[in-house]
């Protein structure tokens, strides 16, 4: 090795620096002796002074950069390297060193020194080598043409036992490892899979994914080796074309999932039957996972009517964590999506919420403004029919019936529409007051347009549907209000909303029910 010459250099910075002070010196002692020139001295000193500290505020320092984690451009590298050891590298005197290519000894009495590669020192009786270093050489690899001096990264080799020159963890090709390709897959939490469930995972993910997985004898090197690899995202997988899988391929692949964490496998894969297999393939615009294992209404609403949209996974239970669409957020998405004018997708939605919450069968009801079912003409029947059914499977009845008489409404012909706030329904002709029923008032001069035909329109609507045998007559009749008598108080109240609704103003009987209602409303 040649010995490095040293030279002397001028420090120009330096003599510029020490300069200035000397100026400014003797521009102080030129003050001080009052010299003809000390001013000029002086203020010459100073300014060069200036420039000095202004230039030495610029100053560059070596930072050593420290890197935790190899790249992807220097794996590559590296991979080139090994993948090119030279086998006739010489080694120094009375020591063997092993190619991890070839797995072949080299005596020689020469230093070693190749870029790019990586051999395991051993001494003669292939022990140990917990003494010995381990050099790799990584250039840059976007300047490797350029005269760039290497990193030597210098790490020392755990100890091992070597049985033989043929088996050695130092051989990389026969763990995988010499060639850190692009296609290769690596989680190091697979490590506590068994070894037949990592084979079973790897076939999977060269069949499909095109990865291939190190064998998992490489696993506790790659935990153990000196450079950190970069462990690859995983939600960054794609498919070319669709493959199938069977059951068990699809749980070992949820289990291999859930061990890293990932639970958005179905943001870019589909999962759907295939046969008696199943089919993963590339996700396209607009496709929705949904699980298998719901129930049968809701696959078959589904199916009916979201086939293009909605598409069916395998009833594997494993997959349900991963599925965002499911249980009542499904029913709220059929809810939404809903077609209130389609009979059959109404009917059918309205079936499989039967058995929901009430709060659930509320945003359905939510959907609609107003049902008008027209008495001459049976129009709109069919849409009254299935609110029916839906306002009786409420928990709370009396919830069901505030919803129905908010939005049904009753056509009798062209000029006459009613709801069921316009239904009287007073068991008698005659309203007495007082204490002995001195004052009476009779129906028929409170409501004097017709109000009180409105009972036997509803009453021959409730008997059409006990006849379609939508429910009982009593379920009936609770939801249509008529399932008691109307009180004195109701029918104050319904007087005053047909005085609003036809704008007049009361007559004298009706005037006359007002103030005996006031005067005796609590008898």
């Amino acid at each position: 090795m040649s010995t490095p010459v040293k030279t002397k250099k001028l420090d120009i910075f330096n003599l510029f620096y020490s300069g200035a002070a000397v100026v400014i010196l003797i521009g102080v002692i030129a003050k001080l002796l009052e010299w003809p020139a000390q001013d000029l001295l002086i203020t010459g000193g100073l300014a060069i002074e200036a420039i000095v500290f202004g230039v030495s505020a610029v100053k560059f320092v070596d930072v050593e950069v420290k890197q935790d984690v190899a790249t992807e451009a220097t794996l590559s590298k590296v991979a080139e390297g090994l993948g090119t050891i030279a086998a006739n590298a010489k080694a120094s005197a009375g020591e063997t060193y092993i190619n991890i290519q070839t797995g072949d000894n080299t005596e020689n009495a020469s230093s070693l020194s190749t870029s790019s590669s990586m051999n395991a020192v051993v001494d003669t009786s292939n022990r140990l080598v917990s003494e010995k270093n381990v050099s790799i050489e990584i250039k840059n690899p976007e300047t490797a043409a350029a005269t760039v001096a290497p990193v030597t990264v210098q790490v020392q080799a755990p100890p091992m036992q070597m049985p033989s020159n043929a088996h050695t963890l130092w051989q990389l090709e026969q763990l995988d490892i010499l060639s850190l390709a692009k296609d290769l897959f690596f989680q190091p939490k697979w490590d506590s899979l068994s070894s037949e469930e990592y084979t079973i995972l790897s076939q999977i993910f060269k069949r499909v994914f095109d990865k291939k997985l190190p064998n998992k004898e490489a696993l506790q090197f790659l935990l153990q080796f000196p450079v950190k690899l970069p462990i690859p995202e995983i939600n960054k997988l794609t498919i070319e074309t669709a493959h199938n899988l069977d059951a068990s391929e699809i749980e070992l692949l949820c289990k291999a999932l859930t061990m890293i964490g990932f639970n958005s496998f179905f943001e870019n894969f589909i999962l759907e039957a295939s046969g008696e297999t199943y089919l993963i393939r590339p996700k396209k615009s607009g496709d929705v996972q949904i699980y298998g294992g719901e129930d049968d209404v809701v696959l078959a609403h589904a199916n009916n009517f979201f086939a293009k949209e909605l598409i069916v996974g395998p009833q594997i239970e494993c997959l349900q964590s991963s599925i965002k669409l499911k249980g009542q957020s499904l029913l709220e998405f059929f809810i939404q999506k809903v077609d209130i004018k389609k009979e059959d997708q109404l009917g059918s939605l309205i079936n499989l919420l039967q058995s929901q919450s009430d709060d659930l069968k509320k945003k359905l009801w939510s959907r609609f403004k107003k049902i008008k079912y027209n008495h001459s003409t049976n129009d709109g029947y069919a849409y009254l029919k299935l609110l029916a059914q839906s306002a009786i499977s409420f928990s709370n009845t009396s919830i069901g019936a505030q919803l129905f008489n908010r939005i049904i409404e009753i056509q009798i012909n062209d000029k006459k529409t009613i709801t069921l706030n316009d239904v009287v329904n007073f068991s008698a002709e005659t309203i007495y007051f007082g204490a002995k029923n001195e004052y009476s008032v009779n129906l028929k001069e409170l409501f004097v347009n017709g109000e009180l035909e409105n009972l036997g329109y509803t009453q021959s609507l409730i008997e059409k549907l006990i006849a379609e045998n939508v429910a009982s007559k009593p379920k009936l009749m609770e939801l249509f209000s008529l399932d008691g008598q109307d009180s004195k108080k109701e029918v104050f109240d319904k007087l005053n909303y047909h005085l609003a609704k036809n704008n007049t103003s009361p007559s004298g009987a009706q005037l006359a029910f007002v103030l005996l209602y006031k005067q005796y409303h609590n008898s």
